[in-house]
């Protein structure tokens, strides 16, 4: 959205995807406690099946002899949510089973911040609709419940404001965040809390739309995994996109997931600068964010330090990368994606990340309660997949990335003892692959929504590698012969000091592809001081020198990067510093300012990283 476009008619074509979602969600009949907005907007929905939705959402089983219902923030946000919006509408049977869960259930918070989230906004939604009963679930008066949920609430959202979001641009996630969020806007009673709830909304949305590619989050995200970060696109974002971005057609699988539908039925709209960010690019550019530092409780001797992004947008594909700032292990949270290169294709055919797949059972123990012990069975029975010597995902605290625009140099120096020593890079099998010299290099053609004829990627691994197939599917106990998980080719890279320099290209002023990769097999990077120097250098194709020092320096041109000197978010449209609370857009001639109005000393947050 421009200045052409204002701010009504953007609402209006928000409301019009919305609806779409909605009628899709009726189409096919299957009603829960976060899709029932859908049925009651929509007017197709008989009072029994909203009671049966309700008690079937609060019907988890109870281990106690008290006989309470028991449940998290899965359960609280959307009985919340559902009480606040629809009072006239919910059967009354409904409404009581909801009131007896916030009166006399078993309630737990959970263990993340988007849990956290979602349990403080039930509880402050359900306290400020209970207010006559004597006592909520845990003997506390709704006003002290409401007051203790306020605190927490506000304390998140200012701590994201001055040093970055914790659960930060999460694919999976988001919408656990977004949706609480959009509840307090619209139905808190606290118009301060309101106030402070829509403008971290503002924050997310910019978060997601500076990083948005045809639909694809680009970039480093601190929770991406399980299974699906070789996708192009990917999460509960997806939904998200559609409703509030548009620029792409109505997918069903993609854009219905329950989590976003609540938010469809309320007036909540982002910015339309903000939004414009997303969607109306002519040139190139670089996004700088700083996030919270990751939680690591035990087994290392400091804590972790800030987060720090970087991803360049050219107009053929995107490149972000993170430096972590890990203490070292075990340190090496299980879900992460560190970098990634994204492009407009198919799933699976337009990404490429590669991992050291880490699989010390300490890194569990590390930021969750289970015993350090036993943390390695008890997290590897419910999700193997965790501990997988071909995984593609997840930290390691051996890994150290650079990134200069479109090239990047990631070095690993991982020990001897180390169960898997060695890296996996994934490749899509749609590309045709070409070695030279050292390089393997490929021509790529973007997917019919870019606008632009392609770009060239070269890829330069340090160390002997082999190539694999790798190919994963969600039911593969016979045979898997397509994997709708992960299907492409696995380059194992077989080297403790294993390492990867990536350059990609737009094709504009190349003499084909032929004469890409010539040049980078005529300039083939210094690796001679590695791994014992502990440096790695090259000139890039627009003829910057990149010095990349495994735990030291990173220069560019021969000046160091000052990651101290990160900025809290940066692009061509938005600054904010960190520390500051307040977050200034500018583009197309609009202007927007957030001020968070910070004041005081930060809420610890204790939440698994």
């Amino acid at each position: 959205m421009s200045a052409a476009i204002d701010q009504r008619r953007y609402d209006r074509e928000v409301g019009e995807r919305a609806r779409t979602v909605m009628e899709y969600i009726v189409k096919t009949g299957r009603i829960d406690a976060w899709n029932a907005h859908a049925f009651l907007a929509l007017d197709a929905v008989a009072p029994e099946r909203l009671t049966a939705a309700v008690a079937e959402l609060l019907g988890v089983a109870n281990f106690t002899e008290y006989g309470g219902t028991a449940g998290g923030p899965f359960h609280v946000l959307p009985a919340a949510v559902l009480l606040a919006r629809w009072p006239e509408r919910l059967p009354s049977e409904a409404i009581a089973l909801i009131k007896g869960f916030f009166t006399g259930g078993i309630i737990d918070r959970g263990n993340t911040e988007n849990h956290w989230l979602m349990h403080y906004t039930g509880l402050l939604l359900a306290a400020e609709r209970l207010g006559g009963q004597p006592c909520l679930w845990n003997g506390l008066s709704p006003e002290a419940v409401r007051a203790e949920a306020t605190r927490w609430i506000l304390g998140m959202i200012d701590r994201s404001a001055m040093v970055g979001h914790y659960e930060y641009d999460s694919t999976g996630y988001i919408a656990e965040h977004v949706t609480p969020l959009v509840a307090l806007t619209e139905y808190a009673r606290d118009e301060a809390l309101r106030t402070k709830a829509r403008m971290m909304l503002a924050l997310h949305f910019a978060d997601i739309a500076l990083e948005y590619f045809h639909g694809a989050w680009a970039g480093g995200h601190s929770r991406e995994g399980y299974r699906v970060n070789t996708w192009t696109q990917s999460g509960t974002v997806r939904g998200l996109n559609y409703v509030y971005f548009g620029h792409e057609d109505f997918d069903p699988e993609a854009h219905t997931q329950g989590f976003i539908v609540p938010n469809l039925v309320t007036s909540y709209r982002p910015p339309a600068l903000i939004v414009s960010m997303a969607c109306e690019r002519d040139e190139p550019f670089v996004v700088r964010k700083t996030k919270a530092p990751r939680a690591i409780y035990r087994h290392v001797r400091r804590d972790a330090g800030p987060v720090r992004k970087y991803t360049y947008h050219s107009r053929s594909f995107a490149l972000g990368s993170t430096q972590l700032n890990l203490p070292g292990p075990p340190a090496g949270p299980i879900d992460l994606t560190s970098w990634d290169l994204t492009w407009d294709g198919p799933k699976h055919q337009a990404k490429i990340v590669c991992n050291h797949p880490y699989r010390d059972p300490a890194r569990f123990s590390a930021f969750l309660p289970v015993p350090p012990q036993t943390a390695g069975r008890d997290i590897g029975t419910g999700k193997p997949y965790l501990q997988w010597p071909d995984r593609l995902f997840g930290a390691s605290p051996y890994e150290r990335l650079m990134q200069h625009r479109g090239t990047a140099i990631v070095l690993y120096d991982i020990p001897a003892d180390d169960a898997d020593p060695y890296v996996n890079l994934y490749l899509p099998k749609g590309l045709t692959w070409t070695e030279r010299d050292g390089w393997l290099g490929a021509d790529v053609t973007n997917h019919q929504q870019a606008r632009t004829c392609g770009f060239y990627l070269a890829l330069y691994p340090i160390g002997p590698y082999r190539w694999h197939e790798i190919r994963e599917s969600s039911s593969s106990s016979v045979m898997v012969r397509e994997g709708e998980l992960i299907d492409g080719w696995l380059l194992r890279i077989e080297s403790r000091h294993a390492g990867l320099i990536l350059e990609a290209v737009e094709k504009e002023g190349w003499a084909g592809f032929d004469g890409f990769l010539q040049r980078r097999a005529d300039c083939r990077p210094d690796t001679s001081l590695w791994p014992v120097g502990r440096r790695v250098s090259l000139i890039s194709a627009a003829g910057d020198r990149l010095e990349m020092v495994y735990d030291g320096p990173h220069l560019v041109n021969g000046v160091a990067i000052d990651y101290d000197r990160w900025p809290l978010l940066e692009a061509p449209w938005v600054r904010a510093e960190v520390g500051s609370g307040v977050v200034s857009f500018a583009k197309d001639g609009e202007s927007l300012t957030l001020d968070f109005g910070v004041t005081g000393p930060l809420i610890p947050m204790r939440v698994i990283g």
